[in-house]
């Protein structure tokens, strides 16, 4: 048998390999490189043991992001979450100021009554016509006392997970650290649990501050100037109100003794007053109602809502 009759069977088993090698990039289009698995694993450790790299991966990559969590994310978070809440605090209570005097200058017009005796006697008032708006009014004031508590239960909450800081992490890395000491099924059960509990810490940490200075820019880009003017409006018609019924006073003092007996005249003009000073206030109330009930409870609940399933996603049971 010649030379050339044994190459190609001599060269058979060299070739193998070079197959075998040519066919191993053809694998990397059809997965492609995850870049986050090969980190998330610890294949970039191959100075540690191979039972190790993976939980030290880990703890790498936790820390790294619980630094930057920390160090440069919570404390913008904090400063402007903090500042939304206390100025919606403020707002929320100083609303419920001027309703509280809106309500008493409506209650006053209502128990105003003339007394008359002309005749077989008796008396002329305002009375129910006011009442719609005063139900309304009340109502408002029940929104806002709902306001203040959602307010002062994401302060306090903010103040907690501040307070706590660091230890929330603990936990998370310490279940990780456990996960070297052992194998198996509790080895990955470990793992996962550190994995979830660092999501926990972490939404438990920033998720008050980032969801108050998430709300701030949306109040501020879309609630804004629909609350500066139902505000200014109820402010304004509390004034009027209390001016109606001075004027009233004063004209009432000024009547001759024939004027006195015509008190139908006396309570339609003050009626009208107050109607016309009242017919807008209805809308602008409203309208604050709505500002409060987004900016204080839905946004918030809402925000927090889309950052639990954020963190869920990241931080779930599945290893990338």
């Amino acid at each position: 048998m010649s030379a050339d009759d044994q190459s190609p069977d001599s060269a058979a088993p060299n070739q193998a390999p070079a197959t075998v090698a040519a066919a191993a990039p053809a694998a990397v289009p059809d997965g492609g490189f995850d870049f986050f698995a090969a980190l998330w694993s610890g294949a970039w450790l191959q100075f540690l043991p191979a039972r190790l790299r993976e939980p030290a991966a880990r703890l790498v990559v936790l820390g790294v992001g619980a630094l930057v969590s920390m160090f440069l994310f919570a404390p913008a978070a904090d400063q402007r979450g903090e500042a939304y809440i206390e100025s919606a605090f403020a707002r929320t209570l100083a609303a419920l100021a001027a309703t509280r005097g809106l309500d008493s200058a409506i209650s006053l017009a209502q128990s105003s009554e003339v007394s008359f005796s002309f005749g077989p006697g008796g008396s002329l008032g305002i009375g129910q016509a006011l009442d719609p708006v005063n139900d309304l009014v009340e109502q408002y004031g029940s929104l806002l006392l709902t306001s203040t508590t959602a307010l002062g239960t994401q302060r306090v909450a903010m103040q907690i997970g501040r307070a706590l800081g660091w230890w929330l992490f603990v936990p998370s890395l310490a279940a990780i650290v456990g996960s070297s000491l052992v194998g198996g099924r509790s080895r990955r059960s470990l793992m996962g649990w550190g994995t979830r509990l660092f999501g926990l810490a972490l939404f438990a940490r920033l998720a008050i501050p980032t969801t108050a200075w998430i709300d701030s820019v949306v109040a501020e880009q879309f609630l804004e100037s629909g609350y500066q003017q139902a505000a200014a409006a109820v402010t304004a018609t509390t004034a009027e109100i209390e001016q109606v019924e001075q004027a009233e006073e004063m004209a009432a003092k000024n009547k001759g003794w024939l004027d006195r007996f015509n008190p139908v005249d006396y309570v339609g003009e003050r009626a009208r007053r107050l109607y016309e000073t009242l017919s807008q206030v209805g809308e602008s109330i409203v309208n604050l109602a709505i500002y409060f009930t987004i900016s204080t409870i839905i946004l918030p609940l809402g925000t927090l809502w889309v950052l639990s399933r954020l963190s869920s996603a990241l931080f779930s049971n599945r290893s990338p």
